[in-house]
Formats: C-alpha cells, sequence, structure tokens
C-alpha cells in the first residue's frame, strides 16, 4: 500500500543538555525544490509538476517560513501559505495579533481559479471559516473551525461545524451540518463521501485513498466497522480498534526521551562556539517498525544535526503504525532542544 499518513505525527520532547555557553542559531537560505504530481521530490526540474519556495521571516524574535508553490506548466501559483517549519508536511499558521488569530493559507487550481481558503492559528489548527471551490470556480464546501480560550489564554480548536455542501452539478445536498457531503483530503482522487447528521457521521460512507476504495459504517460520528480493497484484490477488514494506531517506540515516550538525553553527544565544535537552540531530526518508521529515510530537518550548525542522526539510528525497532487495518510508514520530527548555562 502507497499510503504515507498526511500529516507528520510529532514528539514534541524538548531535551535540556546542561552545558556552558549561548549562542544564536544561524538564519536558512531560500531553498528550491522540484516535484512530481504527488508531492514526491525529485532533482530534475524537467518532469516536475510543481516547484517549492520555501523563505524565511523573521518577525520579533519568531522565525516563520513563506510556502509558495508554482505549476511548472504555466507558472502560475499553486498555494501560498506560512508556516512554522521549513519542510513538508508544513505547519500552516497564522500570526497572531492584539485582537485575533490571522493567517491564511491559499491553494489554486491549475487553470488559476482559487482552489480552498484556509485560516490557522499559531498552533497550526484550522479557524474560522474554510472555503473550497470546483475548478470552474463554483462553490463545493464552506466549513466553520471554532474555537475558545482556555485558561491560560490559549486558543483551543473545537469540532468543525459544515455549513454548506454543493455538488458538481450545484445542487446543494448538505445544509446546517445535515446532509450527503463528499470530504477530499491528500491527492485529488482520494474522498470520502457519506451523510452527516449534526455534523457527525452516520451510517454508510465510501471512499478511495491512494487507488484502495473502502467502505465505513458510523453511528453519531464513531466508526462500527469498516472494510476495504487494495490494489490486488485483498481484503481487509477493520474496526475502531484497528482503523488508526500511532506507531509505538519500545517502552513508551519517556523510555524514548530518556535514550535520546542520555545518548546525544554534543559536538566539541558546537561546545566551542556556544551553540544553544533547536534541532529536529525527521525519519519514517516503516511498515516493520524499522526508522528509515534520516535526515536533518533543521539544525544549529557545527555538526549538531549530524549528531541528532546518529543517536536516531541507535533507536531500537517499534511498533509499526496502523491505518484502515494493516501497518503503513509514518513520518516523525524529533526536536531535540540544546539549552546551555554559564
Amino acid at each position: 500500500m502507497k499510503y504515507y499518513l498526511n500529516q507528520l505525527l510529532k514528539f514534541i520532547c524538548f531535551i535540556t543538555l546542561l552545558v556552558f555557553y549561548l549562542q544564536d542559531a544561524a538564519a536558512q537560505d531560500i531553498d528550491t525544490t522540484f516535484h512530481k504530481k504527488d508531492g514526491k521530490e525529485i532533482t530534475a526540474k524537467d518532469p516536475a509538476y510543481f516547484k517549492r519556495i520555501i523563505r524565511p521571516v523573521s518577525d520579533q524574535n519568531k522565525k516563520y517560513y513563506v510556502v509558495e508553490e508554482y505549476y511548472i506548466n504555466n507558472n502560475t501559483i499553486k498555494l501560498k501559505g506560512t508556516s512554522k517549519d521549513a519542510g513538508f508536511p508544513f505547519s500552516f499558521q497564522g500570526q497572531k495579533s492584539q485582537f485575533s488569530f490571522q493567517g491564511q493559507k491559499s491553494q489554486f487550481y491549475e487553470n488559476g481559479v482559487l482552489k480552498s481558503l484556509e485560516n490557522f492559528s499559531e498552533k497550526s489548527e484550522l479557524i474560522d471559516s474554510a472555503y473550497y471551490w470546483y475548478p470552474n470556480g463554483k462553490p463545493e464546501l464552506t466549513v466553520f473551525y471554532p474555537s475558545s480560550l482556555d485558561k491560560r489564554g490559549n486558543r483551543v480548536a473545537e469540532n468543525p461545524i459544515y455549513v454548506a455542501y454543493f455538488d458538481s452539478l450545484e445542487n446543494k445536498t448538505l445544509a446546517d451540518g445535515n446532509g450527503l457531503i463528499c470530504l477530499r483530503e491528500g491527492g485529488d482522487d482520494n474522498f470520502e463521501k457519506g451523510r452527516m447528521v449534526n455534523n457527525l457521521r452516520e451510517g454508510e460512507w465510501k471512499g478511495l485513498a491512494d487507488n484502495e476504495t473502502f467502505v465505513e459504517t458510523y453511528k453519531k460520528g464513531k466508526l462500527l466497522k469498516g472494510s476495504k480493497i487494495k490494489e490486488n484484490g485483498e481484503r481487509i477488514n477493520y474496526d475502531a480498534k484497528t482503523y488508526f494506531a500511532q506507531p509505538e517506540y519500545p517502552g513508551g515516550i519517556y523510555k524514548l526521551l530518556t535514550f535520546i538525553a542520555k545518548n546525544y553527544e554534543y559536538p566539541k565544535e558546537a561546545v566551542k562556539n556556544g551553540v544553544n537552540g533547536l534541532v529536529e531530526i525527521d525519519f519514517v518508521v516503516d511498515r516493520d517498525g524499522h526508522i528509515e529515510d534520516i535526515k536533518v530537518k533543521s539544525d544549529l550548525g557545527f555538526n549538531t544535526g549530524e549528531a541528532g542522526i546518529r543517536v536516531v539510528k541507535m533507536l531500537k525497532k517499534w511498533k509499526p503504525g496502523i491505518l484502515r487495518g494493516e501497518p503503513v510508514r509514518v513520518g516523525y520530527t524529533l526536536p531535540i532542544r540544546l539549552n546551555y548555562v554559564r
């Protein structure tokens, strides 16, 4: 199965290492990459479907990244947004103002028509209204993402409200969270369609995910059972317990954090130059639980990224992640925060 989770599951594990110096990290340059239609990065421009440009921006001691994508065929805009991460999949976000959270991610069809308009909070959660259109410019879906403030003043996202959905013939089949709807996520061919009652899935839902068809049954938004057919014709049945599970490190998160803290070897040049900040290492837990595709997402120079790769290579075999009843490859970003005192 060619399924790769669209959203990286992040371990927010900030490891404190005590040494004796302080220093700011260096800025990153503009980065341009070329990609196929499915998003896979390639080295040559010629067969590419789109190009991605990432530009760092510093604002009040915070670093963001402006992400722009352009179709190779006609050089028209494909995507534009602001991310707190420099690597895919991006954590799109808005910038906090005195009155509200503001920030938009826009996507466009190759013909220049606006495809979607979404608003994100600083936590990269969808907030406020989101709009989606068909390639001919006709409206498809409007969703409202309510949010509230917790006791600490942090904005917390709540369950979405599906305001309206129109089919390709401009028939309004859903209003105020009730009716038939088709949701699209990931590739343009991926979809899920079924009935919603009070903004919750109800009854039979059908869909397609990376060339695999599936049928699922829901009651008040909860999955009761599901069945999918793979490209080779194999049928896999699943339920709520086997629908999705994150990879697990032996002994859990605490064991992982303890191992990283004990085995991260601080490079001598980093100590000498008093480096301080965040190192991020990307890796994938494959279907067998092995770690692969290890790379530095961001580092502080002076071999701090290489030291992160070395410690990740030392990790034990994981229990693989599960999606729709079978193991899948899951990508992680492991942040390692390096703090120093004199």
